[in-house]
């Protein structure tokens, strides 16, 4: 029959003595209250508040929305205006649009010479008759030849100056046509060149204020990261030192449990008193006779000082009564 040993393991009095304050002090006791019991107030995550920087780029910011409108509108009508003035030199280069363009004298100045023109012919043909007279030949046929050939150059005289004027007038024309719509083609050009350079204007004026915006925010991370002190007014904490209170607030709530825990790794651990079960079957009457044979083996030897064997023997001797 299996036979029940109850083996108790304790540790020093003086651990355990140590032991029973530490879990005093952690749970308790009495009326007093542990540090287990007793509830610690979690400081609250706090999140620093805007900068003055930040706050003057977001007004940046609100201020610039749309800031380039109005140069994207001047643009636009520059634009139109380029856009009519290209127009207007392609209209002007039509060819029905010469007669605009020429000389409205030029009929004036032609007709003082077809006068001038009509008035030497009518010096040269009073001439011939005065020339007949006196040769004894007016009114012959001679004479007649004579006035019409006259007639005949100064007609074909003055149809050559007609067409001379009217050819040089259109000419001109056409050259005041073409510098006209070159002129017009040249401004469209420099206005269409004007319109870029608004909207240029107004997206570099966009760039340069996000740009200052950016720099705004970043120093204003600065502060709102590490605080700030406005003149005159006592110092803003930053995010960092926000934080920095806060850990130094749970390092104070944590250090009385830390002292306890380094207090029981000294002790190794939650001192208890061990209790161990073990079942050990007993021993056989042969098996406790060998036990004690090979026990009084070793003590017949080491007393005697013989050998193995000798021991052996006298062993048997005893049982047998030898």
């Amino acid at each position: 029959m299996a036979e029940e040993y109850t083996q108790i393991s304790r540790q020093a009095p003086f651990i355990e003595d140590r032991a029973e304050k530490l879990l005093a002090t952690i749970f308790g006791g009495g009326d007093l209250k542990g540090l287990a019991e007793t509830p610690t107030e979690v400081p609250a995550y706090e999140v620093a508040g805007l900068g003055p920087l930040q706050m003057q780029a977001m007004e940046q910011a609100q201020a610039g929305l749309g800031a380039y409108q109005p140069y994207l509108q001047a643009a636009g009508e520059t634009i139109g205006a380029g856009l009519g003035s290209l127009q207007a030199a392609t209209q002007t280069l039509d060819p029905s649009q010469v007669a605009t363009y020429m000389d409205p004298y030029q009929q004036q100045v032609t007709q003082q010479a077809l006068a001038e023109l009509e008035r030497q012919g009518q010096i040269a043909s009073q001439q011939a008759a005065a020339d007949a007279i006196q040769a004894g030949a007016f009114g012959g046929g001679r004479e007649g030849v004579q006035r019409a050939e006259l007639a005949r150059n100064l007609q074909q005289v003055k149809s050559q100056r007609i067409f001379e004027d009217l050819s040089r007038n259109y000419l001109q024309a056409q050259q005041a046509q073409q510098a006209t719509a070159q002129r017009l083609g040249s401004i469209g050009a420099q206005t269409l060149q004007a319109a870029q350079a608004q909207a240029g204007l107004g997206e570099l004026g966009s760039q340069l204020g996000g740009q200052d915006i950016n720099r705004l925010l970043g120093l204003g991370s600065l502060q709102q990261q590490f605080g700030y002190q406005m003149p005159g007014e006592e110092f803003t904490p930053g995010q960092a030192q926000i934080e920095a209170a806060r850990q130094t607030t749970l390092a104070a709530q944590k250090e009385p449990f830390e002292r306890a825990a380094f207090a029981s790794d000294i002790l190794r651990g939650v001192p208890s008193s061990q209790i161990t079960y073990s079942q050990v079957p007993s021993p056989s009457t042969l098996q406790q006779v060998a036990g004690l044979g090979i026990a009084g083996l070793g003590a017949l030897g080491g007393i005697g000082g013989g050998s193995i064997s000798g021991g052996i023997s006298s062993l048997q001797n005893f049982f047998t009564g030898r």
